[in-house]
């Protein structure tokens, strides 16, 4: 199982249309509308190493009114976090906000990192996985001011 996701995980997250900042951030709002803590944790501090400033992370939270984000950031944001949600709130109108931005490919690239987050969000938020060191170190510097805490996902 984890070298088959691991091979899925390198597909997704790697190099393409998308930056790998934008993927992240994508990872990140999908963990948030999930409510996974841990995922919420990883994907902050991978989006901070793929050159996401921690302010443009933490404003994440608020990316329809913040000057940080473009309107092709809102538009993947705004799929990302109506496709995080149990149900599923997509509409056809997200598919043509992101056709003002992306082509066939990077759309798919963006539901692909949705997807693959809504595999990781369910596995680590039911398995209570316990956090590393570095991800819950940037996520308690950078997301507190937000709510975000390890909850389940803390050391003992």
């Amino acid at each position: 199982l984890l070298r088959t996701f691991s091979a899925l995980g390198r597909t997704v997250l790697g190099p393409g249309k998308l930056s790998r900042e934008l993927k992240q951030l994508v990872a990140f709002v999908t963990s948030n509308a999930a409510g996974c803590r841990y995922c919420q944790a990883h994907t902050s501090s991978s989006a901070h190493r793929a050159g996401s400033s921690a302010e443009k992370i933490e404003a994440a939270f608020d990316y329809e009114t913040s000057p940080l984000f473009d309107e092709a950031e809102r538009a993947a944001l705004r799929l990302a976090q109506s496709a995080g949600l149990v149900p599923n709130r997509t509409t056809p109108e997200h598919f043509e906000a992101l056709r003002e931005h992306f082509d066939d490919e990077g759309i798919v690239e963006i539901v692909s990192v949705i997807s693959l987050f809504g595999y990781l969000n369910r596995w680590n938020d039911t398995m209570a996985t316990r956090l590393e060191s570095e991800p819950m170190s940037f996520a308690e510097e950078t997301l507190s001011t937000k709510g975000w805490a390890s909850g389940k996902h803390g050391r003992d």
